[in-house]
């Protein structure tokens, strides 16, 4: 989920453009998170002054003195304007990784806390041969003590950006795989627990630092997740401290079927930093779907979550959907609280249609309009079904209908609209349309 982009990045600040990454070694081939990388690292110069370079190569110079080097170079194109500059160097050819720390950040930043960043942060990320997460690792470790350390004052007056050489050479252990990295005792789910009892079992596996990916109180697919994520120490505190805040505000949302729920702190615009977490029913016990919640939400460079709009109803996101209705999405995909007017409440999807017919058909039309007569979304209510659940967006042009027993590939306006009343609650429905020159089928669960 974390990977930064190849060869050379530029950000441009003011006018100038400033080398942000320099993969000499080559090393880093996902354009991902290119644009979240650049996000981060514009937050960080932008809220704290702080200039963040990565640099990779294959040098068989000392690192210490190549990054010393690089670091007195760098710095005469600083963006920052009180001194505080990081530099991370990674060299796979030697196995080895630097951090150069400036004074002004020598309070914040020590050796220790370098040293910490290095075992805990990075290291396990290399040893599973995911360097680029790693290194975003880094970049959100860094963020976290900055914020930290502005609540504390503990930042330094400006000074001039000078490298105190902080953070050890160190072994990166790059594609060596660690033996104990996903050890951890079992931990059961039982037919009594409910969602916020896995909950609480699960920051129990998280404050003992238990990396099993085979847990009962996981889902299938969360279990296969997690053999391939890699979990460090840092991540499991973060989560605790993170749920530990919310704990005590969640309330359990059922679906109607009683085999999805969703934990959610309610209204979700006013309570950005606490994130929903999905369950699903196996084997008549609550299990913990990390894999859906990994792949449906984001977070900002504050930790506060959102929606990946173009995954929010995928695979078995359809199923957690109800948990939103009278929400909508901003173009970030932040849910807000929908203003529903009592007539529309009434309406069981909250869509509107207008009329299109094929072009063959044109005289004929004439003859028999509810024949050949479609329906294209020319409206939707921002926190009904529609949207919410189906994902239905204007000019959308219905093609096809199934709910799961019956198909109707030629679909008229009127068997629409009678098909869409008449379906089911609970039922999964597919709607094909024809979007922006796109053929898309629309998938989610009757109201």
């Amino acid at each position: 989920m974390k990977h930064l982009v190849s060869i050379f990045l530029f950000f441009s600040i003011s006018l100038s453009a400033i080398q942000v990454i320099i993969d000499d070694a080559n090393i880093f081939n996902d354009t991902k998170l290119k644009s979240e990388y650049l996000k981060y690292n514009a937050y960080l110069a932008n809220t704290y002054d702080i200039d963040l370079r990565v640099i990779t190569t294959n040098t068989k110079q000392d690192i210490n003195l190549f990054a010393n080097k690089a670091f007195k170079k760098l710095q005469d194109s600083s963006r920052s304007n009180s001194g505080r500059m990081i530099l991370l160097v990674v060299n796979p050819t030697l196995d080895q990784l630097r951090i150069e720390i400036s004074n002004a950040l020598e309070p914040v930043y020590t050796d220790g806390y370098i040293s910490y960043i290095e075992r805990k942060g990075i290291i396990p990320y290399f040893e599973a041969n995911k360097v680029a997460d790693g290194i975003f690792m880094v970049m959100e470790l860094i963020k976290d003590k900055a914020q930290e350390a502005q609540k504390k004052g503990a930042f330094l007056p400006k000074m001039r950006t000078h490298s105190i050489g902080a953070g050890a050479r160190t072994t990166t252990k790059i594609n060596h795989k660690n033996p104990n990295a996903k050890k951890g005792q079992n931990i059961t789910a039982t037919t009594q627990d409910t969602p916020k009892t896995i909950l609480k079992k699960y920051i129990h596996a998280l404050k003992h630092h238990n990396k099993n990916p085979d847990l009962d109180i996981y889902t299938d697919t969360t279990k296969e997740f997690f053999r391939k994520w890699v979990v460090t120490d840092i991540n499991q505190n973060h989560e605790v401290e993170n749920l530990q805040k919310c704990i005590h505000k969640y309330q359990t949302l059922f679906d109607t079927t009683n085999t999805h729920a969703v934990l959610a702190v309610l209204p979700y615009d006013k309570h950005r930093r606490c994130s929903p977490y999905f369950f699903k029913q196996e084997k008549e016990k609550w299990k913990l779907d990390i894999a859906s919640m990994a792949q449906m939400l984001r977070f900002n460079t504050t930790m506060q979550w959102h929606f990946d709009l173009a995954k929010r109803l995928q695979n078995e996101g359809i199923y957690y959907a109800y948990a939103f209705d009278g929400y909508g999405f901003d173009k970030n995909g932040f849910p807000f609280l929908a203003k529903i007017d009592d007539k529309e409440k009434k309406y069981r999807w909250g869509f509107s249609c207008g009329r299109w017919f094929y072009p063959q058909y044109k005289k004929l039309i004439k003859q028999n309009p509810q024949k050949y007569t479609k329906c294209w979304i020319n409206n939707y209510t921002y926190g009904m079904p529609a949207n919410v659940r189906l994902g239905l967006d204007v000019y959308d042009y219905i093609l096809f209908t199934s709910d799961g027993e019956k198909q109707n590939n030629d679909i008229t306006f009127q068997e629409f609209m009678q098909f869409m009343k008449d379906v089911p609650s609970g039922t999964l429905i597919e709607v094909g349309v024809y979007h922006h020159g796109k053929k898309i089928i629309r998938r989610g669960i009757a109201p």
